[in-house]
């Protein structure tokens, strides 16, 4: 069985589902690191031999890999000759229907810029992507390995993510291995109402890490103690529905909660504490 890393529920109305998480895809590279020339010892930053006790220079210290106890050296010359040509050039190879790409596939993501001289291409190449309804599918060696890209149109730019290969994405036996389940006409009826009750515009400006800002102001209130600590969250006790029916009727006739745009964005603790000292001052 697959290690679950987080354990809870799922909240649907008041249809309250149990959930765990297991990890979908995981990076997969082999980690260089760097080693003491004299006495192979593993180098800590900035530069610094624990087993020799001693800073060292740029020329002390080489790249490598360790296994079973042997240092294996790589070289500067040896990386350079194995860095193929996507180590330089970002060469579009495929181009795929966007609504046939697995967003299981999609990590991270970057902006993909074009310098002046290339603007007119670059608008082409957006032009010709969004009229077709596809994005590119490109390599890039960077990194420590080479990486699958897709390029995808949005407005007037490119958004790049970097792809998962298939052998990191993760075989989970008990997701394969889930079956449909029987449901009445009137569950089916009632849980598309509550879906459509919810129905909203996708706007991230409204999503905020609520933890986050909680956890500056409980740290701010301990560097200051003139800053007041935040109230403390409800504890939430959720359990499985037995009666969809019941609970799904009970879900539409509760009003839903929406979310709503936060223009403050909190400031880091000590800078959080230090504006309220200059405000007393």
């Amino acid at each position: 069985m697959a290690h679950k890393v987080w354990k809870g529920h799922l909240s649907f109305g008041l249809l309250n589902i149990p959930v765990y998480l297991n990890v979908a895809a995981r990076d997969k590279r082999v980690e260089l690191h760097t080693f003491h020339t004299e006495c192979k010892g593993a180098v800590k930053s900035p530069k610094y031999c624990p087993a020799c006790s001693k800073m060292l220079e740029a020329s002390e210290i080489f790249r490598g890999y360790q296994t079973d106890g042997r240092i294996v050296e790589i070289t500067d010359e040896e990386i350079e000759g194995i860095t193929p040509a996507s180590g330089k050039v970002l060469e579009i190879t495929e181009c795929v229907k966007w609504s046939d790409v697995d967003s299981l596939y999609l990590a991270e993501s970057f902006y993909l810029l074009p310098e002046d001289v290339g603007m007119k291409a670059y608008g082409l190449l957006v032009k010709t992507l969004t009229d077709t309804g596809r994005v590119a599918i490109a390599q890039l060696t960077k990194s420590g390995r080479e990486n699958m890209i897709l390029l995808r149109p949005q407005g007037n730019g490119l958004i790049l993510h970097y792809l998962w290969y298939q052998t990191e994405i993760a075989k989970v036996a008990e997701f394969d291995d889930l079956q449909a389940v029987s449901l009445t006409a009137s569950e089916l009826k009632l849980a598309r109402q509550l879906a459509e009750s919810l129905d909203s515009e996708f706007n991230p400006e409204t999503f905020e890490d609520g933890y986050y800002q909680r956890l500056n102001t409980l740290i701010a209130s301990k560097i200051d103690k003139s800053i007041a600590a935040p109230t403390p969250v409800s504890a939430v006790t959720a359990q499985p529905v037995q009666d969809l029916m019941a609970a799904l009727s009970a879900s539409l006739a509760t009003p839903k909660p929406r979310r709503t745009i936060k223009l403050d964005t909190p400031a880091a603790p000590a800078k959080q504490a230090k504006a309220k000292k200059g405000k007393a001052a």
